[in-house]
């Protein structure tokens, strides 16, 4: 028995290794004809650009690329078409993915198969085939980044047998889920150990309020982004049995509030737990301690306020295997080594030490020294103050040292330089002192991010250095260099971002600048000379070249001496945002290439002298946002074509020589976002288009300076960007609706992420005075038409205004009065309505102006009492009244008459509306009718009718008889 039993192994074995041999001899007549035919017929349902699929041919499919079969059978086991370049998360589809509108129910014929690998293939939204679920012997599944819609088959809880499952979903917006699911099919899966369901919309069914009952075996699982809340957390991790085994969780991205569940406790098993981008808040509790497994723990951007107990690196207390600890962009508050409490395990394990964007203060503690395994030290955008600690120099394996954005102060510890890993440092934006040489960066051959910027360092380099690093992001603003343009700048050939503003760096630029990786550069604030230069790099997205002493034109001239605008250095910048060359001496004409930018966001050429028309291709970048020519020689018309710049917020051609009209064609269609127009110091002429009045989002207008004539549209009183926020208009508009309408105009890049404050410059005439504005202009709410040709009355509409801090209608040929309702502007802060023919009185109202700060109504027509109390009352300038000489009262020297004084009350409103009624020609007009219809009635008929003429003379004469008989009476018995 027993030998018999020998001989059937032993046969059995020579079997398995003569299958073995048939193999590596080639003797097996290949895969079966079957599974052939099936996978030539999957093959016709993709789309293959990049020809991957070119081996498939042949009889012997198993040798084909991505096809696995059993060396025994010979059936087809494996499937891998995966892409290895595939990054889906950074590049999405690029175009050499395989493409199919659907998974072919041709590979149902492999029935064999244990592996099925078709990441990054794109199904094109199709929906995962529930044939899937037949496949018995599958073990792995990777559906990852297929670009599958629809609902996830309950087919696939028939796999029994598979141990990982990735259904994960490239998500190009981290918000939006193609791919949906319930989880009770899941549970089915007894073998599971791996679940990924990142960016899959996990609903709830209709009957899963009770507890969801996950795999046993599972240890991996990873819900990111799935639009889980609170309940579903708790359906899900409330059984004991499987939680105690899990290892590896990310609950990343979801809708999670509130504090950290208890049931977190029982993950003793965990070594990876991802809870970021959620709305945690409140305290980090410490019995995360007890996780002593744990690895990895991630809790970045929640809203936690504070660690239990205060000591915010005393969480770490027991974790003696953690290697990174993200807490960064949270609202911690705290000092990092206010009573802390490690275990010395920590101090060896520890690589990543991430703490930035919080609300930390204190000191750094001189222990972080101890950390000896540390590579990543992230602590920006805190409060921590004092100096460096001269231990982080004994960190050999730091990499990355971030503590900018804080209050950091001292010298940068000179052992720093003995970390020879380190490959980031950033240091900006502190109050850091003393000298950095050359020397310190003897040993910091791995550098490649350097930024000083912003402190009080003297940073002192030769211009002809060596350095011995290869830097892709230099960032040394304001720090003092004072010196010829540095020339091993040129040998950093790798350089992205180069940041050497506000240093007064001076010398010529080489006319070309050859750096051909350059993606942003910043060279402001300096003393630079020569021509604007020609940039190599193709990739740029940011210049900024401003507040230098550049010359020169534009336009760069060819070989035949000719100028050529398309060789402007700018026009062959495909990727270019944001230009800024203001504050510099560039002469000449702009050139007309700019049709060729399409990606332009920003644009400032002001306080140049730049001369000629406006380029009619400066209004066709279809993503311009700012648009700043001012202070400059401009002439001719504004181009039509800026009417095509939809996503304009501002737009500034102040200060040149501009004619002709302002475009009517200027309307809420073609500038729904135009919050600042200014026009002011031109030559323009005509009329203000009413059709300004559309530009709802318009918060500050400018057309000061001009040639304007016509009156002020009464239709600026319905622009809402002036107005706090009512629910309807004076004219019944609904401003919701209005809202609605704008909200719905398309989004442009946000400004904020380009416009350097320094650079950012507006001079706004208010408060009588030139005031400066950085990207505070935005809130400042304006209108200045002043020195103009205006005529008619001031529109009561302007009163709606309510948010406008200063008006300034000064220098026009305006006549009337001035609005009863001005005192409801409770926002004016500078009013001026001086030289023109203003009348009546100043309406009471106006002592309600409590922001107001400088007034003018000086060289008008007013009368009567200058108002008082509140903030008038402080108003104590005569100067802003006279002209007016029949104003009297303070701040005047001429006082009012009896019962008018300074300490008497005001009259009565009625009263100032009859003076204001004597200003009217409509009183005239009928006061004189009615004297012209009594007078004609009465006259006219004592001329045509004889009757009634004797008969009115009779009785005047024995009315004068009877007068007279009764006067010579009363005589004649007062002498008796």
């Amino acid at each position: 028995m027993f030998r018999a039993g020998f001989v059937t192994w032993l046969l059995f074995l020579l079997l398995l290794k003569l299958g073995a041999l048939n193999v590596q001899l080639g003797f097996v007549i290949g895969c079966h004809e079957g599974e052939r035919e099936a996978l030539l017929k999957f093959k016709q349902s993709l789309n293959d650009p990049q020809n991957r699929l070119s081996s498939w041919e042949g009889k012997d499919c198993c040798l084909w690329e991505g096809v696995g079969c059993d060396n025994v059978t010979s059936y087809v086991n494996r499937l891998d078409l995966h892409d290895p370049s595939c990054d889906p998360y950074n590049n999405g589809f690029d175009g050499s993915w395989l493409i199919s509108r659907k998974l072919d129910r041709s590979l149902v014929e492999l029935s064999c198969l244990n592996y099925l690998e078709l990441s990054c293939v794109d199904f094109q939204g199709s929906q995962i085939p529930g044939f899937i679920g037949s496949f018995k012997h599958l073990s792995y599944l990777n559906l990852s980044s297929s670009n599958f819609g629809g609902v996830v088959p309950s087919q696939l809880g028939n796999l029994t047998r598979i141990c990982t499952l990735d259904l994960s979903m490239h998500d190009d917006n981290f918000h939006t889920c193609n791919l949906s699911t319930h989880l009770n099919w899941v549970s089915r899966l007894v073998s599971l150990q791996c679940l990924n369901m990142n960016n899959v919309h996990i609903y709830r069914s209709m009957n899963s309020t009770h507890m969801l009952n996950m795999p046993p075996l599972l240890s991996n699982l990873q819900l990111s982004n799935c639009k889980l809340n609170a309940p579903m957390l708790i359906s899900i991790f409330s059984n004991f049995t499987w939680t105690s085994k899990i290892r590896h969780l990310d609950l990343s991205a979801n809708f999670f509030e509130g504090s950290l569940p208890t049931f977190f406790v029982n993950m003793t098993s965990l070594t990876y737990l991802d809870l970021s981008w959620n709305s945690f808040n409140g305290s980090i509790p410490l019995w995360i301690q007890n996780m002593g497994k744990l690895q990895i723990l991630n809790l970045r951007l929640n809203n936690f306020s504070q660690v239990e107990g205060g000591a915010i690196m005393g969480i770490l207390g027991n974790l003696c295997k953690l290697k990174s600890f993200d807490l960064s962009w949270n609202s911690i508050r705290g000092e990092i080594g206010a009573h802390h409490n490690l275990s010395k395990c920590v101090a060896y394990d520890l690589e990543n030490l991430r703490l930035s964007h919080n609300m930390i203060g204190g000191i750094l503690p001189s222990w972080l020294g101890d950390f000896k395994s540390l590579r990543i030290l992230n602590i920006f955008g805190n409060a921590i103050e004092g100096p460096i600690p001269v231990l982080i120099g004994s960190l050999s394996y730091l990499e990355e040292l971030d503590i900018s954005g804080n209050s950091v102060n001292g010298n940068i510890p000179q052992g720093l330089r003995q970390c020879k890993a380190l490959r980031t440092i950033d240091l900006s934006s502190n109050n850091l002192q003393g000298i950095v040489c050359e020397s310190f960066f003897t040993n910091l051959s791995s550098l490649k991010y350097l930024d000083l910027s912003s402190n009080s360092l003297e940073v002192n380099l030769s211009s002809n250095w060596s350095p011995p690093f290869q830097l892709t992001w230099l960032g040394l603003k304001s720090c003092k260099m004072q010196m010829q343009f540095p020339q091993w700048i040129w040998n950093q050939t790798n350089l992205i971002i180069l940041d050497l503003s506000n240093n007064m760096l001076s010398g010529k630029l080489d006319l070309l600048f050859q750096l051909k990786k350059l993606e942003k550069v910043n060279i402001s604030h300096n003393q630079l000379t020569g021509r604007a230069p020609h940039f190599s790099s193709s990739m740029l997205n940011t210049i900024d070249l401003s507040y230098n002493l550049l010359s020169g034109p534009l336009v760069h001239s060819n070989r035949s001496g000719k100028n050529d605008s398309v060789g402007a250095f700018v026009c062959h910048l495909p990727y270019l945002q944001f230009l800024d060359l203001q504050k510099n001496n560039i002469i000449g004409t702009i050139p007309d290439c700019w049709g060729y930018t399409y990606n332009l966001v920003y644009i400032n050429l002001s306080s140049n002298n730049l001369s000629g028309p406006i380029p009619v291709s400066m209004g066709q970048p279809p993503r311009l946002q700012f648009l700043k020519l001012c202070n400059n020689s401009l002439q001719e018309q504004i181009p039509p074509t800026l009417s095509s710049s939809s996503n304009l917020q501002i737009l500034d051609l102040g200060r040149n020589k501009l004619v002709g009209n302002i475009p009517i064609t200027w309307n809420g269609k073609t500038h729904p976002i135009l919050q600042i127009l200014r026009l002011r110091g031109n030559q323009l002429e005509g009329a203000i288009p009413p059709t300004l009045c559309s530009l709802l989002m318009l918060q500050f207008i400018d057309l000061a300076q001009n040639n304007l004539n016509g009156t002020i549209p009464h239709c600026f009183g319905h622009l809402i960007g002036m107005k706090l926020p009512p629910s309807k208009d004076q004219s019944g508009v609904d401003m919701n609706v209005v809202d609605h309408d704008i909200a719905s105009a398309p989004a442009p890049p946000y400004l904020a992420d380009y416009i350097d404050p320094l650079n950012n410059i507006t001079i706004v005439n208010l408060k009588g005075e030139e005031l400066q504005y950085t990207t505070t202009l935005m809130f400042v709410v304006n209108l200045d038409l002043s020195c103009n040709a205006l005529i008619g009355s001031i529109p009561d509409e302007i009163t709606n205004l309510s948010s406008l801090i200063g008006l300034n209608l000064s220098h026009n040929y305006l006549t009337g009065i001035i609005p009863k309702k001005i005192g409801e502007m409770t926002s004016l802060e500078s009013l001026d309505l001086s030289n023109n023919y203003l009348s009546g009185t100043i309406p009471s109202s106006m002592s309600n102006l409590t922001s107001l700060s400088s007034i003018n109504l000086s060289n008008n027509k007013l009368h009567g009492q200058i108002p008082t109390g509140n903030q008038l009352q402080t108003l104590i300038d005569p100067s802003a009244y006279e002209g007016n000489p029949g104003l009297c009262g303070d701040p005047l020297p001429n006082k009012c008459g009896t019962g008018q004084g300074r300490n008497q009350p005001q009259p009565e409103q009625k009263q100032h509306d009859k003076e204001d009624d004597l200003e009217n020609p409509w009183f005239y007009f009928v006061i004189i009718s009615g004297v012209a219809t009594g007078f004609w009635g009465v006259v006219g008929s004592l001329l045509l009718k004889d009757r009634f003429r004797f008969a009115l003379f009779q009785l005047v004469d024995n009315v004068v008889d009877y007068l007279y008989v009764q006067v010579m009476i009363r005589l004649n018995r007062s002498e008796s």
